[in-house]
């Protein structure tokens, strides 16, 4: 492929899915310059975006309190008083059925990393942190994101504090955690 055409591969691609022109050049050089064998295997950039509907089922308060009132809740078990987030139907210790209990939306991190790659729902976000976050008053982490302006800052230990998106969808993506000041 000349030149020209790999310029408006490129750009093709950095238009239709937000995917950095550096990171396409970076990983599609050697294949669009003609070095690969032609047998070898061909690896195309795309984007795939499904449409359907599905229901949350027990879960179903949590992702509305999220959505309609920006609060968490978690589900806490009456008999061994285990507090969990995310919240689930039945205690997973000693199966009984949980109870509804609102969470201050504040914690530490207990694990953290990095993301520098993902897919392309986040790529313009690159890089975040993916943390693994437990909230006062729960006995369990629950995964989330992190947005701060250096991720360099964020270590295990960190206290936490919940915001909410503007546009909510009721998805565990409306909350997202950043340092308490």
């Amino acid at each position: 492929m000349r030149e020209e055409e790999r310029d408006k591969w490129y750009q093709y691609h950095n238009e239709k899915f937000g995917i950095p022109l550096e990171y396409l050049r970076r990983e599609y050089e050697e294949e669009l310059s003609g070095k690969v064998p032609v047998d070898a295997p061909l690896e195309v950039p795309d984007r795939m975006d499904t449409y359907y509907k599905y229901s949350y089922g027990q879960q179903s308060r949590f992702f509305r309190e999220l959505r309609e009132n920006k609060k968490i809740y978690g589900a806490k078990c009456p008999q061994c008083e285990k507090v969990y987030c995310p919240p689930r139907a039945h205690c997973s210790l000693c199966y009984k059925p949980t109870e509804w209990v609102p969470l201050k939306g504040t914690g530490v991190i207990k694990a953290c990393t990095v993301q520098y790659f993902t897919t392309s729902a986040f790529i313009k976000k690159l890089p975040f942190i993916c943390a693994y976050v437990q909230l006062d008053g729960t006995d369990f982490i629950m995964m989330t994101n992190m947005e701060v302006e250096d991720v360099s800052k964020i270590t295990v230990g960190t206290r936490v504090e919940a915001a909410f998106r503007d546009e909510r969808r009721g998805t565990i993506t409306d909350v997202y955690f950043r340092p308490v000041d």
